[in-house]
């Protein structure tokens, strides 16, 4: 199975989105939603990583991570799973930099 990075940016960006959410809906909630994230990736997108077609621009895959607001941002090779991002599912990617992501 591929090894699974995550960039420092995706780190971040999901810290920041999980804190927003806290305050809002609980501390249960958020937990569950990082779970799934994390599950989602290492379970499934590192055994399926093609299961999307890359974003034209991007040259990454934007994949909707079921039963949260979020898209992570990835690309792969035959050894690797790397994530860029995490993003709510409603962020516009136009003005993405995908070469942006710290590592």
């Amino acid at each position: 199975m591929r090894q699974v990075r995550l960039s420092i940016t995706f780190n971040d960006q999901l810290n920041e989105l999980l804190a927003q959410g806290e305050d809002r809906y609980g501390a249960a909630l958020v937990e569950e939603k990082k779970q799934k994230v994390y599950a989602t990736i290492r379970i499934f997108l590192a055994r399926h990583p093609g299961v999307k077609r890359h974003h034209k621009r991007l040259k990454l895959v934007v994949y909707p991570i079921t039963d949260t607001p979020f898209v992570v941002l990835y690309d792969f090779d035959r050894m690797e799973l790397r994530v860029h991002f995490i993003f709510r599912g409603n962020n516009p990617l136009r003005d993405l930099d995908p070469t942006s992501a710290e590592w």
